[in-house]
């Protein structure tokens, strides 16, 4: 359990740091003189009397938690922008410059813009290269071809992407280490093939993945199946994106923890014909880190992999490990090495949606089960015990993330739940059928195409359904600031309910892995 506390402090930490501004070296002493205190509390408070050593649900130091904390508020301080001569952002004033820069993303291509993001390498100031460091954004027009590694001039106005006095982490792309953004520059290509050859490998399988389903399968099918295997959603149109959003279930177009539980098992499947069971766990876990490169590593996506990855080794040792415990050391170890995604919506609502299904799916089902059983035979409760698992999951999800989604949207789709319920059900045959297609079609086009014809009507089903129910009047219900914040202090009250609720019933000594 320790290590579960001190990923909570740290990430209070970071949050703290946000609202508390002290500099860092300030939050770096205090980490040194608390990390002083956790050898001092051990010699002079005895075990027996410690207030949480001596219980099991804690089993942590004061002076521990303390230094996590500080942690957290140092490792935020520290990674707000400097703003020295040699970072980008003290250029970007707006004024044409010119810099020298390496493509380290996979480009966003279609067909009004293509979009990437370079490491500038140098600019050139009084006619002389002098080295530079920091992210940008580079916007051109569409079907201007860019790839992984290309060496780049740009001649351009240089633009600042962070209002004077705005905060790093309330802007989504300074939130990635990106304060400058180039649009429509001049372009001289000056190499190519200059970054990993790693990465490289890896974005020409997503581009040729990509290909192989937009040249077998109908648009804008295609578009979907792209978005949800390989997170290239940029080209779904407007118009569907818009539907999905209205009904409530855009995040069957994103890429979820599903994607990497469906890889997880198939590759344990498959490997464990080949290899012994400790080397299949192995081969799953590279299997999913190479994914999670391959879809652009969004948060939900390293959600899933690191939840993935800790539970893998511990199947394997007989370990059981609560999965509240693997979604909070997840969301430490994502904030360790970016704390700004603590304001990052697809990072909160990836763990908000699953601590709820970690936390409140399984007393409301039993809970439900329990009222049921007054009436109904326990037969007829199993019957329905699936339908009951998909409404109550569906529903809870929806609860956690409502304070998100009502500060980008402030309404309620009337019709997410038959929505959802109605996507949900395919999404497994569809995930199975498209991942098939694109994998055997990179190898095999002709059975590729039989496979694409087997997983088309899936995706247009899932098209019809966003349009039949994000197009219906009156399917969208404004709410008023009020119940946005009423909203915020249910999902709140209620997931620190159910969480202590879980700790209290299923932490008992031996019961879970101290991760």
């Amino acid at each position: 359990m320790p290590l579960f506390w001190v990923c909570l402090a740290f990430t209070g930490g970071i949050a703290l740091s946000a609202f508390l501004p002290l500099p860092a070296w300030l939050w770096l002493a205090l980490l040194l003189l608390s990390s002083l205190g956790v050898f001092l509390e051990k010699r002079l408070v005895p075990l027996a009397v410690h207030p949480l050593l001596s219980k099991t649900l804690f089993h942590v130091q004061f002076s521990l938690l303390i230094a996590a904390l500080a942690f957290g508020g140092w490792r935020f301080q520290a990674a707000l922008p400097n703003g020295t001569p040699q970072d980008l952002a003290a250029y970007a004033s707006g004024e044409a410059v010119t810099i020298t820069g390496r493509v380290i993303s996979f480009p966003e291509e279609s067909s009004s813009s293509t979009v990437a993001i370079l490491e500038a390498q140098s600019i050139r100031i009084a006619g002389s290269e002098q080295p530079i460091r920091g992210k940008l954004e580079l916007r051109l027009p569409g079907g201007f071809n860019l790839s992984y590694g290309d060496v780049l001039r740009m001649e351009g106005p240089l633009v600042s992407l962070l209002d004077d006095g705005t905060p790093p982490y309330q802007s989504y792309l300074a939130r990635r280490g990106i304060h400058a953004r180039m649009q429509y520059p001049q372009i001289t290509t000056l190499g190519r093939d200059a970054g990993s050859p790693f990465m490289a490998a890896i974005y020409a399988l997503r581009e040729r993945a990509q290909c192989v389903i937009f040249e077998q399968m109908p648009f804008p099918e295609s578009a979907l199946l792209a978005g949800i295997l390989l997170g290239t959603d940029w080209n779904i149109p407007d118009y569907l994106v818009e539907a999905y959003r209205a009904c409530g279930v855009l995040h069957i177009i994103a890429i979820s923890g599903f994607n990497i539980a469906l890889i997880s098992w198939f590759i344990i499947k498959l490997a464990r014909h080949m290899f012994t069971p400790a080397r299949a766990g192995l081969v799953a876990m590279l299997a999913i880190f190479a994914y999670t490169l391959l879809v652009g590593a969004e948060p939900a996506v390293v959600r899933a992999a690191i939840m993935g990855s800790l539970a893998i080794p511990a199947h394997y040792f007989g370990r059981r490990v609560l999965a509240l415990h693997s979604l909070v050391i997840a969301a430490a170890a994502m904030l360790a090495g970016n704390p700004f995604l603590l304001w990052d919506i697809s990072f909160q609502l990836s763990f908000l949606a699953c601590l709820g299904l970690t936390t409140m799916v399984d007393p409301l089902l039993k809970w439900t089960d329990a009222f049921l059983g007054r009436w109904a035979a326990e037969s007829v409760r199993q019957w329905w015990q699936p339908i009951l698992t998909l409404v109550i999951s569906t529903l809870t999800a929806q609860f956690c993330v409502s304070p998100v989604l009502f500060q980008l949207n402030p309404s309620f789709s009337l019709l997410a739940l038959p929505a959802n319920l109605a996507l949900i059900i395919v999404q497994p045959l569809l995930m199975a059928l498209g991942g098939l297609f694109t994998i055997i079609g990179l190898v095999f086009p002709l059975a590729g195409q039989w496979l694409a014809a087997a997983a088309w009507p899936l995706l247009a089903y899932c098209n019809r359904v966003a349009l039949h129910f994000g197009f219906q009047p009156g399917a969208e219900y404004p709410l008023s600031a009020g119940f946005g914040l009423a909203a915020v202090i249910t999902v709140i009250v209620a997931l620190f309910g159910f969480s202590v609720l879980q700790l209290l019933n299923l932490t008992h000594p031996g019961d879970v892995v101290d991760q």
